[in-house]
Protein backbone atom coordinates (compact mmCIF):
# COMPACT_ATOMS: atom_id res chain seq x y z
CA UNK A 1 0.00 0.00 0.00
CA UNK A 2 1.29 3.11 -0.86
CA UNK A 3 0.91 7.08 0.13
CA UNK A 4 0.86 9.22 -3.38
CA UNK A 5 1.97 12.31 -2.28
CA UNK A 6 4.84 12.35 -4.46
CA UNK A 7 4.64 12.92 -8.19
CA UNK A 8 3.87 9.34 -10.37
CA UNK A 9 6.58 8.53 -12.94
CA UNK A 10 5.64 8.46 -16.65
CA UNK A 11 6.27 5.58 -18.37
CA UNK A 12 6.71 5.63 -22.22
CA UNK A 13 7.23 9.15 -22.76
CA UNK A 14 10.65 11.01 -23.95
CA UNK A 15 12.16 12.58 -21.43
CA UNK A 16 11.37 16.33 -22.78
CA UNK A 17 8.04 15.61 -23.01
CA UNK A 18 7.29 13.85 -19.35
CA UNK A 19 9.20 17.08 -18.29
CA UNK A 20 6.64 19.21 -19.98
CA UNK A 21 3.67 17.99 -18.52
CA UNK A 22 4.89 17.65 -15.05
CA UNK A 23 6.01 21.16 -14.89
CA UNK A 24 2.51 22.59 -15.74
CA UNK A 25 0.93 24.17 -12.52
CA UNK A 26 -2.00 22.50 -10.90
CA UNK A 27 -5.27 21.77 -12.31
CA UNK A 28 -7.77 23.36 -10.10
CA UNK A 29 -7.29 26.23 -8.27
CA UNK A 30 -9.31 26.92 -4.72
CA UNK A 31 -10.24 23.52 -4.44
CA UNK A 32 -9.37 21.72 -1.03
CA UNK A 33 -7.01 19.27 -1.01
CA UNK A 34 -8.35 15.23 -0.49
CA UNK A 35 -7.33 12.06 1.12
CA UNK A 36 -8.34 9.14 -1.29
CA UNK A 37 -8.24 5.84 -0.27
CA UNK A 38 -7.93 4.71 -4.08
CA UNK A 39 -8.47 0.95 -4.33
CA UNK A 40 -7.79 -0.72 -7.71
CA UNK A 41 -5.04 -2.80 -9.70
CA UNK A 42 -1.99 0.09 -9.90
CA UNK A 43 0.85 -2.76 -9.62
CA UNK A 44 -0.55 -5.21 -11.80
CA UNK A 45 -0.85 -2.36 -14.19
CA UNK A 46 1.88 -0.34 -13.48
CA UNK A 47 2.86 2.39 -15.98
CA UNK A 48 0.31 2.03 -18.36
CA UNK A 49 -3.17 1.36 -16.84
CA UNK A 50 -6.06 4.06 -16.55
CA UNK A 51 -5.30 3.68 -12.58
CA UNK A 52 -2.05 4.75 -12.89
CA UNK A 53 -3.60 7.86 -14.89
CA UNK A 54 -6.12 8.92 -12.68
CA UNK A 55 -4.09 8.46 -9.65
CA UNK A 56 -1.51 11.37 -11.38
CA UNK A 57 -4.11 13.76 -11.62
CA UNK A 58 -5.09 12.91 -8.41
CA UNK A 59 -1.35 14.18 -7.07
CA UNK A 60 -0.87 16.56 -9.75
CA UNK A 61 -4.11 18.49 -8.72
CA UNK A 62 -2.31 18.41 -4.86
CA UNK A 63 -4.24 15.44 -3.39
CA UNK A 64 -3.44 12.99 -1.52
CA UNK A 65 -3.99 8.82 -2.11
CA UNK A 66 -3.05 5.82 -0.43
CA UNK A 67 -3.00 2.98 -3.53
CA UNK A 68 -4.06 -0.55 -2.03
CA UNK A 69 -3.68 -3.26 -5.39
CA UNK A 70 -6.79 -5.88 -3.96
CA UNK A 71 -5.52 -8.32 -6.23
CA UNK A 72 -2.03 -8.42 -5.41
CA UNK A 73 -3.01 -8.41 -1.88
CA UNK A 74 -5.95 -10.31 -2.15
CA UNK A 75 -5.43 -12.18 1.21
CA UNK A 76 -3.35 -9.26 2.75
CA UNK A 77 -6.51 -6.64 2.50
CA UNK A 78 -7.39 -6.91 6.28
CA UNK A 79 -3.29 -6.00 7.39
CA UNK A 80 -3.39 -3.30 4.90
CA UNK A 81 -7.11 -1.35 6.14
CA UNK A 82 -5.58 -2.29 9.71
CA UNK A 83 -2.49 0.23 8.76
CA UNK A 84 -3.95 2.78 7.72
CA UNK A 85 -2.68 5.61 10.46
CA UNK A 86 -3.80 8.80 8.22
CA UNK A 87 -7.51 9.77 8.23
CA UNK A 88 -9.13 9.68 4.63
CA UNK A 89 -12.05 11.16 2.78
CA UNK A 90 -13.28 9.14 0.83
CA UNK A 91 -12.88 5.31 -0.36
CA UNK A 92 -12.89 4.77 -4.39
CA UNK A 93 -12.61 1.18 -5.85
CA UNK A 94 -12.27 0.84 -9.44
CA UNK A 95 -12.99 -2.83 -11.02
CA UNK A 96 -13.41 -4.70 -7.25
CA UNK A 97 -13.31 -8.30 -9.01
CA UNK A 98 -13.88 -10.43 -5.61
CA UNK A 99 -13.39 -7.39 -3.35
CA UNK A 100 -14.80 -8.41 -0.17
CA UNK A 101 -18.06 -6.40 1.23
CA UNK A 102 -16.84 -6.75 4.70
CA UNK A 103 -14.18 -4.29 4.13
CA UNK A 104 -16.43 -1.79 2.54
CA UNK A 105 -19.09 -1.92 5.50
CA UNK A 106 -15.61 -1.44 7.69
CA UNK A 107 -15.28 2.28 6.17
CA UNK A 108 -16.82 5.34 8.00
CA UNK A 109 -16.48 7.47 5.05
CA UNK A 110 -18.53 8.08 1.22
CA UNK A 111 -17.72 4.84 -0.66
CA UNK A 112 -17.53 5.49 -4.47
CA UNK A 113 -17.54 2.75 -6.74
CA UNK A 114 -16.12 2.55 -10.83
CA UNK A 115 -17.61 0.02 -12.95
CA UNK A 116 -14.80 0.21 -15.41
CA UNK A 117 -16.27 -1.99 -17.49
CA UNK A 118 -19.35 -2.81 -19.96
CA UNK A 119 -21.85 -3.86 -17.14
CA UNK A 120 -23.07 -6.73 -20.10
CA UNK A 121 -19.86 -8.02 -19.94
CA UNK A 122 -18.02 -8.41 -16.80
CA UNK A 123 -21.26 -10.09 -14.61
CA UNK A 124 -18.70 -10.24 -11.58
CA UNK A 125 -19.27 -6.48 -10.85
CA UNK A 126 -22.96 -7.10 -10.22
CA UNK A 127 -22.54 -8.36 -6.37
CA UNK A 128 -20.99 -5.07 -5.75
CA UNK A 129 -23.08 -3.21 -7.94
CA UNK A 130 -26.61 -4.44 -5.94
CA UNK A 131 -24.73 -4.24 -2.64
CA UNK A 132 -26.26 -0.96 -1.52
CA UNK A 133 -23.00 0.31 -0.18
CA UNK A 134 -21.78 2.76 -2.55
CA UNK A 135 -22.59 6.13 -2.60
CA UNK A 136 -22.36 6.88 -5.88
CA UNK A 137 -21.01 4.79 -8.67
CA UNK A 138 -19.63 5.27 -11.94
CA UNK A 139 -20.37 3.50 -15.38
CA UNK A 140 -19.33 3.65 -18.80
CA UNK A 141 -22.48 3.67 -20.47
CA UNK A 142 -25.75 5.14 -20.49
CA UNK A 143 -27.47 1.30 -21.33
CA UNK A 144 -25.07 0.47 -17.92
CA UNK A 145 -27.17 2.98 -16.33
CA UNK A 146 -30.22 2.13 -17.28
CA UNK A 147 -29.55 -1.42 -16.48
CA UNK A 148 -28.60 -0.84 -12.59
CA UNK A 149 -31.48 1.93 -12.66
CA UNK A 150 -34.24 -0.99 -13.83
CA UNK A 151 -32.73 -3.57 -11.89
CA UNK A 152 -33.49 -1.49 -8.52
CA UNK A 153 -29.64 -1.49 -7.38
CA UNK A 154 -29.08 2.10 -7.15
CA UNK A 155 -31.19 5.56 -7.67
CA UNK A 156 -30.52 7.21 -11.50
CA UNK A 157 -29.19 10.44 -9.27
CA UNK A 158 -26.09 8.16 -7.68
CA UNK A 159 -24.90 6.51 -10.99
CA UNK A 160 -22.86 8.38 -13.48
CA UNK A 161 -20.98 8.09 -16.40
CA UNK A 162 -17.21 8.39 -16.91
CA UNK A 163 -15.72 7.83 -20.36
CA UNK A 164 -12.46 6.52 -20.81
CA UNK A 165 -9.84 9.03 -21.71
CA UNK A 166 -6.00 8.92 -22.56
CA UNK A 167 -2.43 9.38 -20.60
CA UNK A 168 -1.02 12.98 -22.20
CA UNK A 169 2.53 11.46 -20.72
CA UNK A 170 1.65 8.50 -22.56
CA UNK A 171 -0.01 9.13 -25.47
CA UNK A 172 1.34 12.03 -27.26
CA UNK A 173 1.95 12.66 -31.18
CA UNK A 174 5.51 12.67 -32.55
CA UNK A 175 5.61 15.04 -35.46
CA UNK A 176 8.88 13.23 -36.98
CA UNK A 177 7.52 9.75 -36.96
CA UNK A 178 7.31 8.13 -40.70
CA UNK A 179 3.78 6.80 -41.81
CA UNK A 180 4.90 3.58 -42.66
CA UNK A 181 1.75 1.43 -41.84
CA UNK A 182 -1.38 2.27 -44.17
CA UNK A 183 -3.78 0.60 -41.67
CA UNK A 184 -3.21 -0.34 -37.45
CA UNK A 185 -4.85 -2.26 -35.56
CA UNK A 186 -4.01 -2.38 -31.87
CA UNK A 187 -5.86 -4.31 -29.28
CA UNK A 188 -6.50 -8.02 -28.42
CA UNK A 189 -8.19 -9.60 -31.23
CA UNK A 190 -11.62 -11.37 -30.43
CA UNK A 191 -13.26 -14.21 -32.99
CA UNK A 192 -15.73 -10.72 -33.89
CA UNK A 193 -13.04 -8.98 -34.78
CA UNK A 194 -10.70 -11.37 -36.22
CA UNK A 195 -13.83 -11.74 -38.68
CA UNK A 196 -13.49 -8.34 -39.53
CA UNK A 197 -9.73 -7.87 -40.02
CA UNK A 198 -9.70 -11.00 -42.43
CA UNK A 199 -12.05 -9.59 -44.65
CA UNK A 200 -10.48 -6.25 -44.63
CA UNK A 201 -7.16 -7.82 -45.34
CA UNK A 202 -8.49 -8.66 -48.71
CA UNK A 203 -8.31 -4.86 -49.62
CA UNK A 204 -5.77 -3.25 -47.73
CA UNK A 205 -2.62 -4.19 -45.77
CA UNK A 206 -3.22 -3.89 -42.53
CA UNK A 207 -0.39 -4.38 -39.33
CA UNK A 208 -1.81 -6.12 -35.86
CA UNK A 209 -0.15 -5.46 -32.37
CA UNK A 210 -1.11 -6.13 -28.99
CA UNK A 211 1.03 -3.38 -27.39
CA UNK A 212 1.14 -1.05 -24.43
CA UNK A 213 3.32 1.94 -23.52
CA UNK A 214 6.18 3.22 -25.88
CA UNK A 215 5.37 0.71 -28.42
CA UNK A 216 1.32 1.18 -28.64
CA UNK A 217 2.61 4.89 -28.58
CA UNK A 218 4.84 4.73 -32.08
CA UNK A 219 2.73 2.35 -33.52
CA UNK A 220 -0.28 4.76 -33.31
CA UNK A 221 1.98 7.72 -34.52
CA UNK A 222 3.78 5.43 -37.61
CA UNK A 223 -0.18 4.18 -38.91
CA UNK A 224 -2.09 6.73 -41.19
CA UNK A 225 -5.33 4.98 -40.50
CA UNK A 226 -5.68 3.10 -36.70
CA UNK A 227 -9.13 1.05 -36.66
CA UNK A 228 -11.08 0.73 -33.92
CA UNK A 229 -13.41 -2.64 -33.92
CA UNK A 230 -15.72 -3.63 -31.22
CA UNK A 231 -14.62 -6.97 -29.40
CA UNK A 232 -17.76 -8.33 -29.22
CA UNK A 233 -22.04 -7.24 -30.07
CA UNK A 234 -21.94 -4.66 -27.70
CA UNK A 235 -21.41 -0.96 -28.60
CA UNK A 236 -18.65 0.94 -26.57
CA UNK A 237 -16.63 3.65 -26.76
CA UNK A 238 -12.94 1.89 -26.10
CA UNK A 239 -10.12 3.71 -24.45
CA UNK A 240 -8.52 3.20 -27.58
CA UNK A 241 -10.75 6.02 -29.29
CA UNK A 242 -9.08 8.20 -26.89
CA UNK A 243 -5.52 7.00 -26.81
CA UNK A 244 -5.54 7.07 -31.03
CA UNK A 245 -6.52 10.90 -30.73
CA UNK A 246 -4.49 11.36 -27.89
CA UNK A 247 -1.20 10.62 -30.36
CA UNK A 248 -3.08 12.97 -33.12
CA UNK A 249 -3.86 9.58 -35.40
CA UNK A 250 -6.43 9.30 -37.80
CA UNK A 251 -9.00 6.56 -36.30
CA UNK A 252 -11.80 5.05 -38.54
CA UNK A 253 -14.11 3.22 -36.32
CA UNK A 254 -17.11 1.26 -36.14
CA UNK A 255 -20.50 3.43 -34.79
CA UNK A 256 -19.61 3.88 -30.99
CA UNK A 257 -21.98 4.08 -27.93
CA UNK A 258 -24.41 6.78 -27.39
CA UNK A 259 -21.92 9.15 -25.00
CA UNK A 260 -19.04 9.43 -27.57
CA UNK A 261 -18.14 12.84 -27.20
CA UNK A 262 -16.62 12.84 -30.59
CA UNK A 263 -18.32 14.11 -34.14
CA UNK A 264 -17.78 11.67 -36.91
CA UNK A 265 -16.25 13.35 -40.18
CA UNK A 266 -14.72 16.19 -37.83
CA UNK A 267 -12.69 14.36 -34.85
CA UNK A 268 -12.52 10.85 -36.47
CA UNK A 269 -14.53 8.79 -39.24
CA UNK A 270 -17.42 6.56 -37.61
CA UNK A 271 -18.77 3.74 -39.90
CA UNK A 272 -21.89 1.47 -40.55
CA UNK A 273 -21.14 -1.69 -41.00
CA UNK A 274 -18.32 -3.47 -42.54
CA UNK A 275 -18.61 -2.51 -45.61
CA UNK A 276 -18.74 1.27 -44.88
CA UNK A 277 -15.45 0.71 -43.00
CA UNK A 278 -13.86 -0.31 -45.89
CA UNK A 279 -15.08 2.18 -48.30
CA UNK A 280 -13.95 4.63 -46.27
CA UNK A 281 -10.34 2.97 -45.92
CA UNK A 282 -10.11 2.96 -49.39
CA UNK A 283 -11.29 7.36 -49.70
CA UNK A 284 -8.86 8.18 -46.47
CA UNK A 285 -5.71 6.03 -47.74
CA UNK A 286 -6.35 8.51 -50.94
CA UNK A 287 -6.93 11.81 -49.23
CA UNK A 288 -3.87 12.90 -46.92
CA UNK A 289 -5.25 16.49 -46.44
CA UNK A 290 -8.44 15.64 -45.04
CA UNK A 291 -6.85 12.71 -43.39
CA UNK A 292 -4.60 15.16 -41.59
CA UNK A 293 -7.34 17.47 -40.87
CA UNK A 294 -9.56 15.27 -38.94
CA UNK A 295 -6.54 14.18 -37.07
CA UNK A 296 -5.66 17.38 -35.66
CA UNK A 297 -9.10 18.71 -34.89
CA UNK A 298 -9.88 15.19 -33.33
CA UNK A 299 -6.45 15.68 -31.12
CA UNK A 300 -7.22 18.64 -29.92
CA UNK A 301 -10.22 18.06 -28.94
CA UNK A 302 -9.19 15.34 -26.76
CA UNK A 303 -6.53 17.05 -25.25
CA UNK A 304 -8.59 20.06 -23.68
CA UNK A 305 -11.56 17.40 -22.93
CA UNK A 306 -10.51 14.03 -22.63
CA UNK A 307 -7.41 13.81 -20.67
CA UNK A 308 -7.11 11.35 -17.68
CA UNK A 309 -6.10 15.11 -15.67
CA UNK A 310 -9.42 15.63 -16.86
CA UNK A 311 -10.96 12.39 -15.28
CA UNK A 312 -9.62 12.83 -12.07
CA UNK A 313 -10.60 16.18 -12.07
CA UNK A 314 -14.61 14.88 -12.40
CA UNK A 315 -14.14 12.28 -10.06
CA UNK A 316 -12.73 14.74 -6.84
CA UNK A 317 -15.52 17.37 -8.21
CA UNK A 318 -17.86 14.24 -7.47
CA UNK A 319 -16.75 13.36 -4.15
CA UNK A 320 -16.89 16.55 -3.14
CA UNK A 321 -20.05 16.18 -3.05
CA UNK A 322 -20.13 13.34 -0.74
CA UNK A 323 -17.62 14.45 1.79
CA UNK A 324 -19.31 15.75 5.05
CA UNK A 325 -17.20 16.53 8.44
CA UNK A 326 -17.03 13.14 10.63
CA UNK A 327 -16.07 12.63 14.14
CA UNK A 328 -16.50 8.60 13.29
CA UNK A 329 -12.81 7.25 12.66
CA UNK A 330 -12.13 6.29 9.23
CA UNK A 331 -12.15 2.32 9.69
CA UNK A 332 -13.57 0.51 11.76
CA UNK A 333 -11.47 -1.91 13.63
CA UNK A 334 -13.44 -4.73 15.12
CA UNK A 335 -15.22 -5.01 11.56
CA UNK A 336 -11.72 -5.30 9.80
CA UNK A 337 -10.29 -7.90 12.29
CA UNK A 338 -13.37 -9.67 12.29
CA UNK A 339 -13.35 -10.09 8.18
CA UNK A 340 -9.19 -10.99 9.34
CA UNK A 341 -10.39 -14.45 10.54
CA UNK A 342 -12.15 -14.86 7.46
CA UNK A 343 -9.49 -13.85 5.12
CA UNK A 344 -7.14 -16.11 6.99
CA UNK A 345 -9.42 -19.11 6.80
CA UNK A 346 -9.76 -18.23 2.44
CA UNK A 347 -5.86 -18.00 2.28
CA UNK A 348 -5.46 -21.72 3.56
CA UNK A 349 -7.85 -23.46 1.88
CA UNK A 350 -6.70 -21.62 -1.29
CA UNK A 351 -3.30 -22.87 -0.07
CA UNK A 352 -4.89 -26.26 0.24
CA UNK A 353 -6.46 -26.30 -3.20
CA UNK A 354 -3.16 -25.52 -4.78
CA UNK A 355 -1.53 -28.18 -3.01
CA UNK A 356 -3.80 -30.86 -3.63
CA UNK A 357 -3.79 -29.38 -7.26
CA UNK A 358 0.00 -29.93 -7.58
CA UNK A 359 -0.19 -33.26 -6.04
CA UNK A 360 -2.84 -34.80 -8.77
CA UNK A 361 -0.55 -33.59 -11.66
CA UNK A 362 2.63 -35.42 -10.33
CA UNK A 363 0.21 -38.54 -10.25
CA UNK A 364 -1.80 -37.51 -13.37
CA UNK A 365 1.20 -36.11 -15.98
Amino acid sequence: MIWGAQRSQGVGAHENHRNQIRDRPRISQGQNEMKILYINVIEENVGWGAECFVNRGFLRDGHESITLDYRKNRYHLAKHFLSIEKDIDVLFLQRGDGFPLELLEAVNRPRIFWASELVARNRDQDRLLRSGLFDHIFVRTHTCKNVLVKKGWVSAENVSILLSGFDEVVQYPMPLACKDIDVLFVGSVTPRRRIWLDHLKKEFRIVEANAFGTEMTTLLNRGKIILNIHAEDFIDTETRVFEALGCRSFLITEKLSKENPFISEAHLVETDDLSQMAEKIDYYLRNDDERDKIAACGHQEALVKHTYTKRAEEIVNLFSKYIKPSSQPPIHIRKVKAYAKKELIIKNSQRLKQAFSGALKRIVP
